[in-house]
């Protein structure tokens, strides 16, 4: 099982070094974007678009917030990439010899959500460390709103990654590229249609209330409840893999 583990982390070894590449560059631009906020020349525009944009403490805030939450994210996106790891195997045409090995079917599929596991793993900690030294130099945004923040994003893209591992085990490998587009695809149209619906005939103020509005009931949310969400994704991550189970069996049966 052990072995499997590091077959899954070495197929990748690629992405892996752009992951620590990018996390290196989040923490440092993270730590310079706030920076220049406070002291340099990202303050100075700040100031002019406020004063030509008539925009408001609250305002600015909102928009402030949707940029840390892009920057805290980042790190954690990768964890799409456990995909590369059905694809090299279907690559390879290992899942033959997969099912020759002497090890029971939950340590095959465990093997794999641990290597799934241990990335997430990483990424949060990556992004705990970017939250950490954005709050060393922000005084709006303390670690602890910072840490509601990483929970909760890691929760969602833990849950993401869920059904990601499931479908792929469901339909197969070389179906791993539109299964990975798919719920993304979907989520992108339901925000479309729903900024489409409420934001229709509002004018910049308005909108700029209303989104100000969607971003504070988010960033609320976020932080009081990213316990819960975080706990719902270890749930998911835990169905995912008796379901994948389940399926790995029945096919190994079938054979």
């Amino acid at each position: 099982m052990t072995g499997l583990i590091r077959k899954d982390l070495y197929c990748l070894r690629k992405g892996l070094k752009t992951f620590i590449l990018v996390s290196i560059g989040v923490i440092v631009l993270s730590v310079l974007f706030i920076l220049s906020a406070r002291y340099g020349n990202i303050a100075k525009g700040i100031e002019e678009m406020k004063i030509e944009n008539n925009m408001g403490e609250k305002e600015f805030y909102a928009y402030y917030q949707g940029v840390i939450w892009c920057v805290l994210v980042l790190p954690m996106s990768f964890l799409g990439i456990i995909a590369e790891c059905f694809k090299e195997d279907k690559k390879a045409g290992f899942f033959k010899p997969l099912l020759c090995l002497p090890l029971s079917e939950g340590k095959i599929v465990g093997s794999r959500y641990i290597a799934s596991l241990l990335l997430a793993g990483i990424s949060l900690g990556d992004s705990l460390l970017a939250g950490f030294f954005v709050s060393l130099v922000s005084d709006v945004f303390p670690l602890q709103k910072l840490i509601g923040y990483i929970l909760c994003l890691n929760g969602a893209l833990l849950v993401y990654m869920s059904l990601q591992m499931f479908l792929t085990y469901a339909f197969g490998a070389e179906k791993a590229d539109l299964i990975q587009c798919i719920p993304l695809i979907i989520l992108l149209v339901f925000f479309i249609c729903f900024f489409q619906r409420n934001i229709a005939g509002l004018t910049d103020e308005e909108f700029t209330s209303y989104f100000t509005g969607i971003v504070n009931d988010i960033s609320d949310f976020m932080i009081h409840k990213c316990g819960f969400v975080f706990l719902i994704a270890i749930g998911c991550m835990g169905l995912s893999f008796l379901g994948s189970w389940a399926l790995f069996r029945k096919r190994r049966g079938d054979i």
